[in-house]
């Protein structure tokens, strides 16, 4: 009799650092210390255990699987909150002579996995994460809105069944459906950028799901979901962290020097 690999259902997460690849090593250098400080005390904050992670990294990103029953809130609402705040506050410093801006695009999945590969993490679960990271909605996202630190793009097991289902920020009316297509493969998956509004994107058309979109608040009687978040100039919410009710509409282990899927920089 054999046996087989049994998977485990694991959330995952990987953030890549936008244009790495044009900075010189003073930067590259710079840019990699920063990341891996804020992803360190967004993670503390967050309570995610951060010591019992699966991480590859990559130069300009990590991927992470967390471990076993991680709770999806804090890492979606405190994780994310915390490191857009961190993004922030380190590119409006600009003190360093190695100092360049630091803007990231960041996926969440769950499902699945095979921890136990000879070369890494095998499976498809494992694959979609960086996929959708380097998808083209997401750098259009980024692109149109150049104020923007961090750019979020979950899953749609993520926000049908934790976005949708509460409690925690973000609501789901922030959140823009798109799909992403890449490599034979197709997704509908959901954007998220950190005060900004996605609905007002038209550059997000093109992407847009060829179906019915998944869970969510429904916006109010009679108003579009853009008109459910209030803006202060194009693509901009007028909303800070912390407003109550604002939003109302809802082991280190491996270190490779690898990346899932098929990365591309910048």
């Amino acid at each position: 009799m054999h046996d087989h690999p049994v998977p485990e259902y694991r959330v995952l997460f990987t953030v890549d650092i936008e244009d790495y690849s044009s900075r010189n090593d003073a930067e590259q250098r710079t840019l990699q210390s920063a990341l891996s400080q804020m992803l360190d005390d967004a993670a503390d904050s967050a309570e995610l255990n951060r010591q019992a992670w699966e991480r590859q990294h990559g130069g300009d990103g990590v991927y992470a699987i967390l471990p076993a029953g991680t709770n999806v809130t804090p890492l979606m609402d405190t994780f994310v909150r915390e490191l857009d705040a961190a993004l922030g506050s380190y590119n409006r410093r600009r003190h360093d002579v190695a100092w360049s801006r630091l803007r990231l695009r960041m996926a969440v999945h769950i499902g699945p996995v095979h921890l136990n590969g000879a070369m890494g993490w095998p499976g498809q679960h494992a694959v979609q994460p960086a996929r959708l990271r380097d998808s083209k909605p997401l750098r259009a996202a980024m692109g149109a809105l150049s104020e923007a630190d961090l750019g979020v793009i979950v899953s749609s097991e993520i926000y049908r069944d934790y976005i949708t289902q509460g409690p925690g920020e973000p609501r789901p009316t922030l959140f823009r459906p798109v799909r992403v297509e890449m490599k034979k493969q197709s997704y509908t998956a959901y954007l998220y950028v950190p005060r900004f509004n996605l609905h007002n994107i038209e550059a997000l058309a093109a992407y847009a799901p060829s179906s019915g979109t998944e869970g969510g608040d429904p916006p109010p009687a009679g108003r579009s979901p853009a008109a459910a978040i209030p803006a202060d100039r194009a693509g901009h919410v007028n909303v800070a962290y912390g407003a109550g009710d604002a939003f109302t509409g809802d082991k280190v282990g491996g270190n490779k020097n690898t990346s899932y899927g098929d990365h591309h920089d910048g």
